[in-house]
C-alpha cells in the first residue's frame, strides 16, 4: 500500500506549497471585489477549474478518464453554500486558507477546525437524503478542443511570465496567482487521474461521516494528501519568514469556533466546500457546483457587508503584477 501513497503525497506537497505562496482565499477574493471593484482572485479560482477541465479533457482524448461524478442542483445545497460563506467570512479564511493561516502560526485556527468537526457532526443525521444521488460521468469528447485551446493560450501567458521574470517567479515570498492556480490544477488533475480525488473539506466530511462523497473511498490517501499539504504550507511559511506564533485570545477562539461550526454545517449540506467545488465539482460539469460556489461567494459578501455596516473594516486587497496581498 505504501508505494501507492508516494505520488498522492508528492501531489499534496505541490498543492499545499502553491496555495500558500499564491495566497489563495475566497474571503480575500470577495474582499478584493468589495474594496477595489476588481476580481483578480475570483477569476483565478475559475482559472483553476478551467486548467483542471483542460487537463482532464486532453487526458480523456488519450483514453485516460478521470473518475468523475455529478450531483443535482438542490435548494439545500444553495443554503449550505450561503451558510458556509457566512462562516468563512467570520473566520477570515475559507478551506485552504484556514490551514495556511494555521501554518503561519495563527493558533486560533485550531478552533476553526474544531468547529468544522462540530458542524459536520451536528448535521450528520439531519442532511441524510438532502444531496441527491451522485452519478458517475465522463467528460464529453468535444471538450478536448476548447480544453487544449485553454492550455495553449494560458500556458503561453505563463511561459512569457517565466521568460520575463525567470527564477524570480518562484524565488519570491509570494507567487503570481496564475502560477499558483496552474500548479494547484496540475496537482489536483494528477489526483483525479489516479482516482484519488481530494480536498481539505472532503477529508473532514469523510472523517466525521457527515455525507457520502467520492473521496471517502480512499480514506488513507485523504489523510496523506492533507498531511503533505499542511507540511508544505508550514515549510513554505518558515522559509518565507512569515511563521510566527500569535497570542491566543479567548474572543478570537470563540469566534472561530462558531465560524467553523457554520462552515462545517454548510459543508455537510452541499456536501463539500469551496475547495472541492473548484477542484472537482466544476471540472466535472456538475449542475450543482457553480451555483453552490456562487452561494458561498454570496454568503461571504453578505457577511462582510454586514460586518462593515457594524463598523468593522474590510481589509483592502492589493494586487500588482498578478500578486495579491492582504491582511485578511
Amino acid at each position: 500500500m505504501f508505494p501507492d501513497l508516494i505520488l498522492p503525497a508528492l501531489l499534496g506537497l505541490l498543492l499545499g506549497a502553491s496555495a500558500h505562496r499564491a495566497g489563495l482565499c475566497t474571503v480575500k477574493a470577495v474582499a478584493e471585489t468589495m474594496t477595489t471593484g476588481q476580481g483578480h482572485i475570483l477569476w483565478s479560482f475559475l482559472k483553476a477549474s478551467l486548467w483542471t477541465l483542460g487537463f482532464l479533457s486532453v487526458a480523456a482524448a488519450f483514453g485516460v478518464d478521470a473518475d468523475l461524478s455529478t450531483r443535482p442542483l438542490m435548494l439545500s445545497g444553495l443554503a449550505g453554500g450561503l451558510i458556509f460563506g457566512v462562516g468563512a467570512a467570520m473566520n477570515g479564511a475559507c478551506s485552504f486558507s484556514t490551514l495556511a493561516r494555521l501554518a503561519e502560526g495563527h493558533g486560533s485556527m485550531v478552533f476553526t477546525l474544531a468547529g468544522w468537526a462540530l458542524g459536520l457532526l451536528a448535521m450528520r443525521g439531519v442532511v441524510s437524503g438532502f444531496h441527491g444521488t451522485a452519478a458517475p460521468t465522463t467528460l464529453p469528447v468535444w471538450l478536448v478542443l476548447p480544453g487544449l485551446a485553454w492550455i495553449l493560450w494560458e500556458g503561453g501567458r505563463l511561459a512569457l511570465l517565466f521568460r520575463r521574470r525567470g527564477r524570480g517567479l518562484v524565488g519570491g515570498g509570494y507567487w503570481p496567482l496564475s502560477l499558483g492556480v496552474f500548479l494547484i490544477a496540475l496537482g489536483n488533475s494528477g489526483l483525479l487521474l489516479i482516482d484519488r480525488p481530494w480536498s481539505f473539506t472532503s477529508t473532514a466530511i469523510c472523517a466525521t461521516g457527515a455525507a457520502p462523497v467520492a473521496p471517502c473511498a480512499h480514506p488513507v490517501a485523504l489523510w496523506v494528501v492533507s498531511g503533505a499539504a499542511i507540511f508544505a504550507m508550514l515549510t513554505s511559511a518558515i522559509l518565507r519568514g512569515s511563521f510566527r506564533l500569535r497570542a491566543l485570545r479567548l474572543t478570537s477562539a470563540l469566534r472561530r469556533l462558531g465560524a467553523g461550526s457554520l462552515m462545517g454545517a454548510g459543508a455537510a449540506m452541499i456536501p463539500g466546500g469551496n475547495d472541492g467545488l473548484i477542484l472537482f465539482g466544476i471540472p466535472s460539469l456538475s449542475a450543482h457546483a457553480l451555483p453552490f460556489w456562487f452561494g458561498i461567494v454570496a454568503g461571504i459578501w453578505v457577511a462582510l457587508a454586514g460586518m462593515r455596516a457594524l463598523g468593522a473594516r474590510v481589509p483592502a486587497i492589493r494586487c500588482e503584477g498578478d500578486i495579491c496581498r492582504a491582511g485578511v
